[in-house]
């Protein structure tokens, strides 16, 4: 188990990563179906600064997809930033706060995911330590959101599953069954709701926003045969994919799928993969459930393989 020291200490490193000042915290204890309860001053500084990023924010929450710098650790526990560079790829990387605490902190994490607000901008993170438990940190707040989540394998924040007008919170179990936790502006999290079973046929599950050109969140999942599949997104929480498409085949030569919404600014969401020589492609996305990405990737550079987690 972590201490109570290397746990603050952990929030405080992740909030920098992600450009924001933070403060730790130590949140009540939640179980997997019961999230912590934050404090009452901690959730109002909380509520003032996800608005004031909002604010800050572009877009309406049905207009241009999210887009979102991609962050990267490598296995010394090394973070860095690649922005946008208005041409539709990444900027040169940018180091973070990589200082031997921050470096030991990043290497007990076991997987990030950025979280959008419906303004399309980043509004925080939620990471899953290796002591299994999980935590959102956004503007200053940080609160631990879950405990004794090692059952679960898979864990992004897509965006709004529906009910809400905030970015949710998809987890998958080792038995395949794949869970929606409904998230509020702090990232307090709602019991979860059973998606369905069979997701353990998946090996990969991603997805940022609008693949289908509907205005509702859909996420992309490869199975073992290396297929691709999207599934239409509801905008009904308790209900949150429809029926899916077939992409097409071919992407076991890729090892990770990551989104963080629309990379080339064309209003749509599109998808990063990393082949296994740790190069990384861009499929662009069309916003058509039929052919959602482009047929042809575009290359962005190689040396992504040095790379731990990227997200």
């Amino acid at each position: 188990m972590e201490s109570y020291v290397t746990n603050r200490a952990l929030s405080r490193i992740v909030t920098a990563a992600i450009a924001v000042t933070l403060v730790g915290t130590t949140a009540g204890t939640a179980l997997a179906d019961g999230p912590a309860a934050p404090q009452a001053a901690q959730a109002a500084q909380a509520n003032l600064g996800a608005a004031a990023a909002r604010q800050a924010g572009f877009g309406t929450p049905d207009g241009p997809a999210p887009q979102l710098a991609v962050k990267a650790v490598d296995k010394k526990g090394n973070v860095y930033l690649y922005e946008l560079n208005g041409k539709g790829g990444l900027t040169k990387r940018k180091p973070g706060k990589n200082t031997a605490q921050s470096r030991t902190a990043w290497q007990h994490m076991k997987v990030a995911t950025q979280r959008h607000s419906p303004y399309g901008n980043e509004e925080g993170t939620f990471y899953l330590q290796t002591n299994n438990e999980a935590w959102f940190a956004s503007h200053g707040y940080s609160q631990r959101v879950g405990t004794n989540w090692g059952m679960y394998d898979a864990f992004l924040s897509p965006g709004n599953l529906g009910g809400s007008k905030d970015s949710d919170l998809l987890t998958r179990d080792k038995s395949g069954v794949l869970w929606a936790y409904q998230a509020d502006i702090i990232g307090t999290l709602k019991p979860r709701k059973k998606v369905g079973g069979g997701w353990g046929q998946f090996t990969a599950i991603a997805g940022r926003g609008d693949y289908t050109g509907d205005k509702k969140t859909d996420i992309v999942a490869r199975d073992k045969k290396g297929d691709l599949w999207v599934y239409k997104g509801t905008g009904d929480i308790n209900k949150p994919f429809a029926g899916r498409t077939k992409v097409g085949g071919g992407w076991n030569k890729y090892n990770l799928l990551v989104s963080t919404g629309d990379v080339d600014g064309d209003g749509k969401s599109d998808l990063l993969a990393r082949d296994k020589g740790g190069v990384m492609w861009l499929f662009k996305g069309t916003g058509k459930q039929s052919a959602p990405f482009a047929k042809n990737p575009v290359k962005l550079g190689g040396g992504w393989g040095d790379y731990r987690l990227v997200f």
